[in-house]
């Protein structure tokens, strides 16, 4: 089964980015790739990543507002940036894709993901939608159907890690991560890509 673990690049004049720090210590099995914090760019970053034809795409962001890690339910077809992306954008209010439906649902089973990490012992939680900055934007482009891109549909799920170490350290957060993964890879009759 091929898996890639996708983790956005620092942003917001900051050197690190705790998403990337934690995925960045999962075993030297998983692939893991960084993502733009541009809107601009992520639709190719995520549409290259798509044409490599994973099974699972797990895409890993931060949020100042999370206690544990937050799996997403949702992605909203909405640019509303609080603070500017890496390239200076700053849209407020505008569609990710004017074609596209109001929001996007991921395929996998959120709850059943969420109990796995739990049971690893990493504080963790469902979240209605991924906010409306790039870790939103790079969910509701890989969530686009199969047939926008001519691929098949990978399970994909989003995770948010505490932006603060107080909340969480790295080594937790990838413990939760690996659990995460683990459970997206198991055979479909156990696994949880078939949920809603």
């Amino acid at each position: 089964m091929r898996t890639l673990v996708a983790a956005f690049e620092p942003f917001d004049g900051r050197t690190r980015n705790r998403a990337e720090r934690a995925a960045r210590r999962l075993a030297e099995d998983v692939e893991v790739v960084t993502l733009p914090t541009e809107f601009a760019r992520l639709p190719a970053a995520i549409g290259a990543l798509l044409a490599r034809d994973p099974d699972v795409l797990l895409l890993v962001g931060e949020s100042r507002r999370a206690r544990g890690l937050e799996v997403e339910r949702f992605a909203v077809n909405l640019a509303d940036a609080r603070i500017p992306d890496n390239a200076g954008a700053r849209p407020r209010g505008v569609p990710l894709d004017p074609e596209g439906p109001p929001a996007r649902q991921v395929r996998c089973d959120v709850d059943a993901l969420v109990r796995a990490i739990v049971r690893a012992g990493v504080p963790a939680h469902a979240s209605a939608h991924a906010g409306t900055f790039c870790c939103n934007a790079a969910l509701y482009h890989a969530l686009a159907p199969a047939g926008v891109l001519g691929r098949s549909s990978p399970i994909v799920a989003f995770i948010h890690v505490p932006a603060r170490r107080s909340r969480m350290r790295a080594k937790l957060a990838a413990r939760g991560l690996r659990a995460a993964l683990d459970a997206l890879a198991a055979p479909s009759d156990k696994g949880l890509g078939q949920g809603g």
